[in-house]
């Protein structure tokens, strides 16, 4: 890693999400029906935000990972893929144990020990293998109430946008963490981090 690409420094530089510690939450109850939308929003892009470097050597390292990918934005939300949504962040959540001396830049795929970086990358890539598209997942960098940065992972579905997180065991609303959001990546390009319009 010592060595960087021409490539990866010219991605920008920034800031990567430092490391918080697993808490487990109470799980949410299931969406019922169609009405799970209703008081859900979907996240508005903005304008373009610099790149976490945490993601630039992330890609120099995993460029599978960072490939644009054409597909569906959208997941559709039904039981099935709440339940997967669900089982995923649990698993990643139970799989991975915190810890608080690992740095901000080594976003990793495979570890046991880590931080959110890990947590969230780990969930991305696991809902890939299990068939959701690319483009239905963001990474996302987020500030906590107790001003800490943390990334989390979004999912993009057809009634509404929803969190993955290592702070919690339940499924929640974007607009429901209680976090200040910073950037998330492009729906249209994995590469692309923007801020997010509004919070309600």
């Amino acid at each position: 890693m010592a060595n960087l690409s021409g490539r990866a420094i010219a991605l920008g530089i920034a800031f990567a999400a430092v490391s918080t510690v697993a808490e487990a939450l109470p799980r949410l109850p299931a969406p019922q029906g169609g009405s799970a939308g209703k008081s859900i929003s979907k996240i508005v892009e903005a304008d373009l935000q610099p790149t976490p470097i945490g993601y630039v050597l992330f890609c120099v390292n995993n460029p599978y990972q960072c490939r644009r990918v054409a597909g569906g934005r959208r997941m559709p939300l039904n039981e099935r893929t709440w339940n997967l949504i669900s089982s995923v962040n649990q698993q990643v959540n139970a799989r991975i144990s915190p810890d608080a001396k690992k740095g901000t830049a080594d976003w990793s795929l495979t570890t046991t020990y880590g931080n959110c970086n890990d947590y969230a990358v780990q969930k991305r890539d696991e809902l890939i293998r299990r068939g959701v598209a690319p483009a239905a997942l963001s990474l996302s960098v987020v500030v906590t109430p107790s001003n800490e940065g943390h990334l989390i992972l979004t999912v993009r579905t057809d009634q509404g946008d929803f969190v993955l997180d290592n702070l919690r065991n339940g499924i929640v609303a974007w607009n429901k963490t209680g976090y200040r959001w910073v950037s998330v990546q492009s729906s249209v390009n994995p590469n692309a981090w923007v801020k997010v319009a509004s919070e309600s």
